[in-house]
């Protein structure tokens, strides 16, 4: 893992300091100088358009994010108001965490946290861009999990700070990326890969905790999985700390329930459907908390044209799939140990993809069905089905570089493949 160089400044990151407005506007706390001590910009001076071409290409004595305030944004009292706002629009957090008093301890752990300096700069511009709610819903599930657990104040104290600041490396992203308003292709994946990387990395950098690593790493690994089919760095197992596997179910189960039509179901399927991603006893604690929080909610409604038909797409899909990684396994005696490495990895990924969606029974289903607890189920496994088809064609496309340009073709045809599912 490459370190940065923060004495540079970050285009994407800069552009959000300048957008930064209200109690969220940043302001120079100290004099900007470059390496010969030159000063670019004075303090008490607020980021604006002119900024970009007064830091030009130079390099800063210092981060420019260790010279900053926000001075009106106060983390301390933000974060708790949030915090129950959120608490209050989520039936799953209110059964993870429990009676009123359980919520307001877990509440409470905010304040304990040191967000200042960098730390408080970077909640401000999460909580200008509208995604400190995020980062909150993160946090108390996650601060919910330790709990379970019976992990340590201080444990609790850094998973929570690991959570508030698990996508901060998105900030120094193209925004681009980011909102694309389409399925990322495997190319422009790229771009949004390391952005666990940068969080750690900028963490270790500037964040000024006594004992950074704890949270650093479990930053770096909220994305990856226990069987190694995360990112960015397939770690598994043991590898993968207790934070960094908190994170990763915290994360999962927040980007489920934000998305629409949301059904309880989601939460179970997506945990569930390949064994081995998440810990056991974790995710038979959370789906039991999923089942309690959606015990008095009517079914809800959902109109989904052609359903069989979505199925027999997505069945044709891997049975050609299927054609595809077998006809590449006969001409592997003639590839290189990095492409054989990544056909047979690749290989045993779609095959647990396979068995996963025929141990749902999905593909023994009559057409013409009528259940719809059972419709919604099936929803369910097909999306959870397409996406881990096309985070296959990612994690293929971003080791495609280490090949030969003659082994590289029918890669990236894989990979194209297994996009279009």
């Amino acid at each position: 893992m490459r370190d940065n160089d923060f004495t540079l400044v970050n285009p994407f990151w800069l552009n959000r300091l300048i957008g930064l407005q209200g109690d969220c506007r940043a302001r120079l706390a100290e004099d900007v100088l470059d390496q010969e001590g030159r000063v670019l910009l004075s303090a008490g001076d607020s980021p604006d358009g002119n900024w970009p071409e007064k830091l030009g290409q130079n390099r800063l004595r210092q981060p420019l994010e260790k010279l900053l305030q926000a001075p009106a944004f106060e983390p301390r009292l933000v974060l708790p108001q949030r915090s129950r706002h959120v608490l209050q629009d989520s039936r799953f957090l209110q059964a993870l965490l429990g009676q009123v008093d359980e919520c307001n301890n877990s509440i409470a752990i905010l304040k304990l946290l040191p967000l200042k300096g960098p730390l408080a700069l970077w909640l401000a511009a999460m909580r200008h861009q509208g995604e400190l709610d995020h980062a909150l819903r993160v946090c108390l599930l996650s601060i919910g999990i330790a709990r379970q657990l019976n992990l340590s104040s201080q444990e609790q104290q850094q998973i929570a700070l690991a959570a508030l600041l698990h996508d901060i490396g998105e900030l120094y992203i193209d925004p681009a990326f980011l909102a694309a308003p389409h399925t990322l292709q495997p190319e422009e994946w790229r771009h949004i890969v390391n952005h666990p990387v940068l969080g750690c990395q900028l963490l270790l950098a500037l964040g000024g905790l006594e004992q950074p690593r704890p949270v650093a790493l479990a930053i770096l690994q909220h994305h990856e999985r226990l069987d190694g089919s995360g990112y960015p760095l397939g770690t598994q197992g043991d590898k993968l700390n207790t934070g960094g596997q908190i994170l990763m179910l915290a994360d999962t189960i927040c980007q489920l329930l934000g998305r629409e039509p949301f059904f309880p179901q989601r939460i179970d399927t997506a945990l569930k459907i390949l064994p081995g991603e998440f810990d056991y006893n974790l995710v038979s604690m959370l789906c039991k908390v999923n089942r309690l929080s959606s015990k008095s909610l009517p079914p809800p409604t959902m109109s989904v044209p052609d359903l069989s038909k979505q199925l027999q797409q997505l069945l044709q899909t891997i049975g050609r799939l299927t054609q595809r990684f077998w006809a590449m396994k006969e001409l592997d005696a003639g590839m290189s140990p990095p492409a054989m490495r990544l056909l047979d990895d690749s290989m045993a990924r779609f095959n647990t993809i396979q068995r996963a969606i025929t141990s749902t029974g999905a593909s023994e289903l009559p057409q013409d069905h009528k259940d719809e607890e059972l419709s919604r189920e099936l929803w369910c496994v097909i999306g959870e089905t397409r996406w881990r088809l096309r985070n296959l064609a990612r994690q293929v496309a971003l080791h495609i570089e280490k090949l030969t340009p003659r082994e590289q073709t029918p890669f990236q045809s894989l990979a194209k493949a297994l996009m279009e599912n």
